[in-house]
């Protein structure tokens, strides 16, 4: 391999702010700075940077898992922070969550600043799609970091409510402010639409994004902003390019495989972009590791002929309900991207828009093939609440541990009385809850990035 991955290798360990121990090491660009196609997308391959560790500490807040009292005390204190909603979180800690993210951030932009497309006249394609995938990525992580570090998208407060640091520039030694929430989202969007226009259809990998993935984020991004036109409208352009569904009849999913889905190197057809999370012990599904259990409430909401219920979980040598299936097809949660998750999209969209037939369409579909052959019966009703309600029951169930989703949508739902939902923890006798629209639904900045930067910390 090359001599230029070595300046990948050196930005993987700063965040938003300089990172001393980089700062003292000597360059010599001359012998690291990545210069044609190849080095580009090489530093775009690597999965173990640009595929893993995305941020998921906001499930650690969320109402799909519980300890027993006897698994509190060996947790680390991030996980235990965040399971009871402290007002501190990290203790001094750094956090991979959101450190990991800028390294992301950080490649990205070394493509996007040295990429130039006047030195490879002949080869456009190529080009545009090396770019839109280096947009993509950093749009993906600015989204995730969003949707733990600053508020939710409200469109009257989101011009100054304080966003995530935008960082744009490789420059390390530039220190960047945080921005406003409403500049977090057009700095996504903005990305989205250019790395839609230049990305390819398909991809032979699915660590690579292709052009319905950048749709379908847009879809998610227009979601959490309430936006359900728009929504809809990126949720068509995804399904337009691919809109297949795993049949959970079909084999593909099965009890033989360790983790129920087919693997990183096998075909999942449904997955339109493959990252994982931060493996945290509450929400991985490797039994070794995973502390917590699930939800009895939520194991409780599956139907018997549900096949969900069969393929998410499973019960341990003590009779506990664990989560087990993931799109990861291995001991990680899956934070990425698939039809599934645009199917509910636009089944939501489409019901708040008044378009039940659609919605209905769309929501019956996907229940088809997670049900056992032959048991499902069309779910059908006139009444826009009531199918509205029926599409965030099947959401949460279709996506209790993928990515942050459930945590996204608990902060966008608090904001209508009709869905809005207190949480409960209850421990050693204690009960903690967590209100509606409560600053707990905002994690704070590590402490570390507000010593080097300056930068204000959350309110909690």
């Amino acid at each position: 391999m090359k001599d230029f991955l070595v300046i990948v290798v050196a930005f993987f360990f700063f965040g938003c702010t300089k990172q001393n121990e980089w700062l003292d090491a000597k360059r010599q660009e001359s012998d690291v700075v990545p210069t044609t196609l190849e080095d580009f997308q090489a530093i775009l391959n690597n999965t173990i940077l640009m595929n893993s560790s995305y941020p998921s500490i906001g499930l650690l807040g969320c109402d799909n898992y519980y300890y027993a009292d006897e698994t509190i005390n060996s947790l680390n204190s991030i996980s235990k922070n965040s399971y009871f909603w402290n007002k501190e979180i990290f203790e001094g800690q750094n956090s991979s969550d959101y450190s990991n993210s800028y390294n992301i951030i950080a490649a990205a932009n070394i493509i996007l600043e040295r990429l130039e497309p006047e030195r490879f006249p002949n080869n456009q394609v190529e080009v545009n799609n090396i770019k839109g995938q280096a947009l993509f990525f950093r749009a993906m992580i600015f989204s995730e970091l969003a949707s733990a570090f600053c508020k939710p998208y409200i469109r009257s407060t989101a011009t100054t409510d304080l966003g995530i640091c935008m960082r744009l520039k490789s420059d390390i030694y530039h220190i960047e402010p945080r921005s406003t929430v409403q500049k977090t989202y057009e700095q996504i969007t903005e990305d989205l639409k250019k790395a839609a226009d230049l990305l390819s259809v398909a991809s032979l990998y699915k660590n690579r994004p292709i052009k319905p993935a950048a749709f379908a984020l847009l879809a998610r991004i227009y979601l959490l902003m309430d936006d359900y036109a728009l929504a809809k409208n990126y949720a068509d352009s995804s399904l337009h390019y691919s809109n297949k569904l795993l049949d959970f009849n079909s084999g593909e999913v099965t009890l033989a495989r360790p983790y129920r889905f087919p693997a990183f190197t096998e075909t999942n057809s449904e997955i339109l972009f493959y990252a994982t999370g931060v493996g945290h012990v509450a929400i991985v599904p490797d039994e070794a590791f995973n502390l917590s259990q699930v939800d009895s409430l939520l194991y409780k909401s599956y139907d018997d002929n549900d096949l969900r219920r069969t393929y998410y979980y499973n019960r341990d040598a003590s009779n506990r309900i664990k989560f087990r299936g993931t799109y990861a097809g291995a001991g990680k949660i899956f934070s990425g991207l698939a039809t599934n998750e645009v199917y509910f999209i636009r089944a939501e969209c489409n019901a708040r828009i008044g378009n039940l037939e659609l919605a209905l369409k769309d929501l019956n579909k996907v229940l088809m093939n997670r049900y056992k052959q032959g048991s499902y019966v069309d779910f059908f009703t006139n009444d826009e609440e009531a199918l509205l309600k029926k599409i965030l029951e099947e959401r949460r169930k279709e996506f209790p541990f993928t990515g942050q989703i459930r945590w996204q949508d608990l902060r966008r739902l608090n904001r209508d009385a009709r869905f809005a939902t207190t949480l409960y923890r209850k421990s050693f006798g204690m009960t903690y809850e967590l209100l509606p629209n409560d600053r707990k639904y905002i994690y704070p900045l590590p402490q570390r990035e507000i010593d080097e930067s300056g930068v204000q910390q959350n309110e909690r």
